[in-house]
C-alpha cells in the first residue's frame, strides 16, 4: 500500500486516539486534551490564514475571509448570502423563537478553508482525511459500516446555531478539534454542548432507538440539559453518533475579535439516505 513518508510525523495522532480511554457520560465518546503538539499547534495559531488581525466590522470580516480562500458552507441553520447575513447582524435582524422545520432562534455563516498556504498545515488535513487517521477511529469506535471521512478547518460566526441533535443514523462518527487562537476563548461562549434530554423527553431516546425508519432530528434546547462543554484549546471530542449522543452549539460573540475555529470532520456512511423526521411530530407525542 502507497504511503506518504511526510505523514510519519502526525501518527502521533491516531496513536493517541487508540490509547485514549471512551468516556460514558453523557453518552459515549473520547475527549483527548493536547492532541497536536506543540510544533503543529502553534503552527496553526501563527499561521496568517487561520488566524488573523481584528477588523473593524463583519463586511471586512468576510472580505478578509475569501481573500484567504475559505468559502461559505451550506448547512442547516445558516445563511449562505454575505449581503444578507451582514445586513440581519447589524441590525441584529435574527429569526427569534422555534421555526416550523428547525427549532432554532438564530442563523448564522460556516466558512471552510478550501486551499492552504502552509504546506504543513495542507499535509495534516490529507493526514486526517486518510487511511491511518480513519483505521484509528473505526478500530476505537468498532464501526461496522462502510463510510467516506471528510476533514477540514472551519469558522463559525456569531448567531451559528446547532440546536441539539445527535446526528443521522447514516453518520458513523463526529469529531470537533478546537484550535482557537489562544486559551482566552475557553471561557467565551463559542463552544460545543453535550446534553441530556430533560426527563418529560426522555421517551424520544426509546422512540428513536425503535424506529429506524425515520432519522433522527434537531430538538429544542429546553427539552436538554447541559451536561458537559467541549471549551479546552486543542482538545478533541470524538463519538459514534446514537440515540443519546446529543450535542449542540448557539453562538453570540464578537466574530471580528477572533472566530471559532475548529478542523471538524465526520465519517459518513455510503448507501440509502433515511427521511427526516420532524421535531413537531415528537412535541406533539409529549402532549398526548
Amino acid at each position: 500500500m502507497w504511503w506518504d513518508k511526510s505523514f510519519d510525523k502526525f501518527k502521533y495522532i491516531s496513536e493517541k486516539i487508540l490509547d485514549s480511554n471512551i468516556e460514558e457520560y453523557p453518552f459515549k465518546h473520547v475527549v483527548i486534551e493536547d492532541l497536536l503538539s506543540k510544533e503543529h499547534l502553534d503552527m496553526i495559531l501563527n499561521d496568517s490564514q487561520i488566524h488573523f488581525d481584528e477588523v473593524e466590522n463583519t463586511k471586512e470580516l468576510i472580505e478578509t475571509l475569501f481573500k484567504k480562500n475559505y468559502a461559505v458552507q451550506t448547512f442547516p441553520g445558516c445563511i449562505v448570502n454575505p449581503s444578507e447575513y451582514i445586513e440581519r447582524y447589524e441590525k441584529k435582524d435574527f429569526p427569534i423563537g422555534k421555526g416550523k422545520d428547525l427549532p432554532i432562534e438564530a442563523f448564522g455563516m460556516t466558512f471552510r478553508l478550501t486551499q492552504y498556504n502552509n504546506p504543513l498545515i495542507k499535509e495534516l488535513v490529507e493526514y486526517m482525511n486518510g487511511m491511518e487517521f480513519k483505521d484509528a477511529l473505526v478500530r476505537k469506535f468498532d464501526l461496522k459500516f462502510e463510510t467516506n471521512i471528510v476533514t477540514a478547518i472551519q469558522k463559525n460566526l456569531s448567531h451559528y446555531e446547532i440546536s441539539p441533535h445527535p446526528d443521522v443514523r447514516e453518520k458513523g462518527l463526529t469529531y470537533l478539534l478546537n484550535i482557537n487562537k489562544d486559551s482566552s476563548i475557553d471561557d467565551e461562549p463559542v463552544h460545543t454542548h453535550l446534553l441530556k434530554f430533560k426527563k418529560e423527553w426522555e421517551f424520544i431516546y426509546d422512540y428513536w432507538k425503535t424506529n429506524l425508519s425515520e432519522n433522527r432530528c434537531w430538538v429544542p434546547w429546553d427539552w436538554c440539559d447541559t451536561a458537559k462543554m467541549t471549551n479546552k484549546n486543542n482538545s478533541i471530542v470524538i463519538f459514534s453518533p446514537d440515540v443519546d449522543t446529543l450535542h449542540g452549539v448557539k453562538l453570540n460573540y464578537d466574530h471580528t475579535k477572533f472566530q471559532r475555529t475548529q478542523l471538524y470532520g465526520n465519517l459518513m456512511g455510503i448507501g440509502k439516505v433515511i427521511p427526516q423526521m420532524n421535531w413537531r411530530k415528537l412535541e406533539a407525542m409529549n402532549a398526548r
